[in-house]
């Protein structure tokens, strides 16, 4: 059953992996296209406007959309009831946060956001607003139509910013497009909503709005706390060091969409898994959690040993020889990679306890802007990138310890250091292989693929050697996966 229970938790993180890489495919695809397009400087300016939309969003959202992980298993029958009171409270939260950002831009004379600011106004209330969707069908273990509604939208984001990037090669009216397109999407949620909401059959919630808000406040906190922590660096350089630079300290971050998806949707899978099972047994719930953690280790480290290895001759590739300086950036960025194998928010929110969570980050943010007053001045953009890795840090420390405290726990039984340990060995062993092409500036691209494939395939039959409970896990788990893909396509 613990095998049968894992697996179908690993094929909703996958679907819902794949989900969240089309839902942030403007910031995953579209640089590759728009490099070539746009000079330096003006793709450094689209990107402090997707920085400013980001920030605006999780500022809006709140976590709020987020809380129908915890409170749809928690009140099945009344599920409808909950979603109501999240697009409610997402509307009201959406229209404050807007309100506040005009009034101190204007106050300030134009300082905040600038030229951004009417944009970034119509984007974040459309693009947050009956935007609830993913949450629901997760906690509803219905993965599937994530995965259809974040492919259509990743689609139409990229489809519209190439497209205009092609016929205008301006910033401002190819911002001004994905204001258009998410309004689009928000009126086609809105009739989709009016459709099948069913809130008027449910029984009325136990405490209609005090729980949703005492869940809500600290966790969302914590996640604007966790975004600002992330985005100090790129806000600091974006206002401190112009366009250009930003444009490289943006490349050089340009897998923090993927790496955070992986992270999170793991984590979104997770927990109201660990929400049903902690009601039975604290130990279920925590076994699972440590199985996660492990799998985002087998996940992650083999992808930080290529980047450390190939981080020149990637960029180049990807971006272009103009972006090569943005090498180093990305090679300190793995050590932030590294500690997102490390989750620890799934534990402490599975017990309602999001304190830590506001704890870690204030704490990590404080660590972040000491950091980057030190280390700027010194290194440049690679200090802007360590201030940010080594904050990271503390937010993990912070939070490893309130897990061990939350759950009685000691250092040695907090995770499966067993299991970690084999996998960080296969990872070190298997870049043996790669020590002949490591340090060769222009890669091919085709050299490139294959050295990364034969290493993969290394690191996966050292892993499988040395017997890792998870690697054995996902590879029963892909055997299934890839027989019941054949017979849809066949019945399809």
């Amino acid at each position: 059953m613990a095998g049968k229970g894992i697996s179908g938790v690993g094929n909703q993180a996958a679907i819902l992996t794949l989900a969240r890489l089309a839902n942030y495919g403007l910031l995953i695809i579209s640089p590759i296209i728009l490099v070539r397009m746009l000079s330096v400087a003006q793709f450094g300016s689209y990107r402090e406007f997707l920085l400013y939309a980001t920030l605006l969003n999780t500022l809006a959202t709140f976590s709020i959309g987020a809380s129908l992980l915890y409170f749809i298993p928690a009140e099945p029958q009344c599920r409808w009831r909950v979603v109501r009171q999240t697009a409610l409270l997402l509307a009201g939260s959406s229209i404050l946060v807007v309100g506040a950002m005009v009034a101190i831009d204007l106050a300030s004379g134009g300082r905040l956001v600038g030229h951004f600011l009417w944009p970034l106004v119509g984007f974040t209330l459309l693009s947050t607003n009956l935007d609830f969707w993913e949450y629901y069908w997760v906690a509803t273990k219905r993965t599937g139509l994530v995965f259809a509604y974040s492919s259509v939208r990743l689609a139409g984001r990229v489809t519209v910013a190439t497209v205009t990037a092609v016929v205008t090669h301006n910033v401002e009216i190819i911002i001004w497009a994905l204001v258009g397109f998410e309004g689009v999407r928000m009126s086609v949620a809105a009739i989709v909503w009016m459709l099948v909401e069913k809130s008027a059959t449910e029984p009325p919630l136990a405490e209609p709005w005090r729980a949703l808000l005492r869940y809500c406040v600290p966790t969302g906190t914590a996640s604007v706390l966790s975004m600002l922590t992330r985005n100090f660096g790129s806000l600091v350089v974006a206002k401190t060091l112009g366009p250009v630079l930003f444009a490289l300290f943006a490349i050089g971050r340009s897998g923090d969409p993927v790496i955070n998806i992986l992270r999170t949707s793991v984590s979104s899978v997770v927990l109201p898994e660990m929400v049903r099972r902690g009601h039975g047994s604290r130990d279920a719930s925590l076994a699972l959690w440590r199985r996660a953690t492990v799998v985002n280790v087998i996940v992650l480290l083999p992808v930080v040993v290529l980047l450390l290895l190939f981080a020149t001759p990637l960029i180049a590739i990807l971006f272009g020889k103009r972006y090569v300086a943005a090498a180093i950036v990305l090679r300190i960025y793995t050590l932030l990679m590294v500690r997102e194998c490390f989750d620890f928010s799934p534990a402490v929110r599975a017990r309602n306890e999001t304190r830590p969570l506001v704890e870690s980050n204030v704490l990590s943010l404080i660590a972040c802007a000491i950091l980057l007053a030190l280390l700027i001045p010194v290194a440049g953009l690679a200090g802007a990138m360590a201030a940010v890795a080594l904050a990271t840090l503390v937010d993990a420390g912070w939070l490893a310890y309130r897990t061990m405290q939350s759950y009685n726990l000691t250092l040695r039984e907090l995770l499966p250091w067993g299991s970690i340990g084999k996998t960080a060995a296969a990872a070190i062993a298997a870049g043996a292989i790669l020590f002949a092409f490591a340090w060769r500036q222009h890669l091919g691209f085709g050299l490139l693929v294959l050295a990364s494939i034969a290493y993969l395939v290394s690191f996966a039959l050292l892993v499988l050697a040395l017997r890792v409970p998870e690697a054995q896990t996902l590879l029963e788990w892909t055997r299934r996966l890839v027989p019941l893909r054949a017979a849809t396509s066949r019945r399809a």
